[in-house]
């Protein structure tokens, strides 16, 4: 089981550039952060990764991809304010 917690606040940086951890490209919940790679171009989306501000929590460009595909198939009606668990069926 992975634990999103989709209010946390979270920092958008450019994987992209040396100063990586350095110069933020944005801010905002975790939720939020998805919101923003998702309006940006999309070569550029697979260059940027979160960082979660209070939890030890990185996304790497693919992780993105994935908590993408999650909340793009989660039912409306999704809070800000809950944790959200995605549970992996075993084979």
């Amino acid at each position: 089981m992975t634990t999103y917690p989709l209010s946390e606040p979270a920092t958008i940086f450019d994987t992209g550039t040396s100063d990586a951890r350095t110069k933020p490209v944005g801010r905002g919940s975790l939720e939020e952060c998805i919101d923003i790679i998702a309006a940006l171009p999309t070569d550029r989306q697979d260059q940027v990764s979160i960082r979660m501000d209070d939890l030890a929590l990185d996304f790497a460009p693919e992780d993105i991809a994935e908590l993408r595909r999650f909340l793009a198939a989660e039912a409306p009606g999704l809070s800000n304010t809950e944790i959200t668990d995605i549970k992996t069926s075993e084979a």
